[in-house]
């Protein structure tokens, strides 16, 4: 059996597009346009299955079914999640596929922010190994310490995602490394302390690259890389953005954002902006 992807659309967020992309250059003001306008749009949560022969992997959980109850007031204000319902979260879309957390072998997770780490929970008693990036793990492992930090706007964390960490260690790594065969988990610093990507090699489309909140979307790519407001250290980001494109230019990767359902193909010396597509219907082999 060969290595195969599906796509997983765990809900859509309304949102400022200038919260993933900013300065966006389609709204900046120039001497040329002094006015402009800012633009609402659908921020997908989403994560990926990937069938291995040697253990089934989920990159990434999506939103919390619990957000009205768990999300500080700033993100509910920010966001509309009237469309997040428990129907499109994890474990409903999991239940599609006739899956459940026992069903992996790994869980790795991009980062733990709110909207990556929600259905972390489901894994907490089946036998699935969490991976984190050790940065990651250390950092909101002091974040439960501060609460002055926890509440400040753009600490995007909800502690509940991942509290039962504590007392179940995760698989913690640290750089680039081979998980399973042609599956490389790559460390991508910088929009948080351990953010890491995902990079998986499968039989006819070629090299995928995960790349979890490292790129937002593919307008962030560039070059130049195009920032967000939520960024931890913004020259750690625009180095990790490099490394993607070296990684995806040297591999002709198709570049999987964070936040979009287009995605960036490399073939060559050229890229291309190109539909990634999702399940139900869909799977990349």
């Amino acid at each position: 059996m060969g290595t195969k992807v599906i796509g997983l659309n765990l809900g859509y967020m309304g949102g400022d597009r200038e919260l993933l992309v900013f300065p966006h250059p389609n709204y900046i003001l120039t001497s040329q346009r002094r006015e402009a306008t800012h633009v609402w749009c659908k921020i997908p949560a989403l994560g990926y299955i990937i069938e291995h022969p040697d253990g089934r992997v989920l990159f990434e959980t999506g939103i919390s079914s619990q957000w009205r109850e768990e999300w500080p007031q700033v993100w509910q204000y920010l966001l509309d999640m009237s469309e997040v319902t428990p129907e499109v979260c994890l474990e409903a879309r999991l239940k599609e596929l006739k899956l459940g957390p026992e069903d992996f072998k790994y869980v790795v997770m991009g980062h733990l922010h709110l909207d990556h780490a929600g259905g972390l929970r489901l894994f907490e008693e089946a036998g699935t190994e969490i991976v984190v990036h050790e940065d990651e793990y250390k950092h909101v492992l002091q974040l439960q310490l501060d609460e002055e930090k926890q509440q400040a706007n753009f600490y995007a964390y909800s502690p509940r995602d991942w509290a039962f960490l504590n007392r179940r260690r995760p698989l913690t790594v640290y750089g680039d490394q081979e998980l399973l065969k042609d599956l490389w988990l790559v460390s991508l610093p910088g929009h948080t302390p351990g953010t890491m990507g995902l990079m998986v090699r499968l039989p006819h489309t070629g090299w995928v690259l995960m790349t979890s909140d490292a790129l937002y979307t593919h307008e962030s790519y560039g070059p130049p890389p195009v920032g967000t407001p939520v960024t931890w250290n913004t020259e750690k980001w625009r180095q990790s953005v490099e490394k993607i494109r070296r990684l995806a230019s040297s591999r002709d990767a198709f570049i999987f954002p964070g936040h979009d359902e287009r995605g960036i193909k490399h073939t060559g010396e050229k890229t291309e902006f190109k539909e990634i597509k999702y399940h139900p219907g869909y799977v990349y082999e």
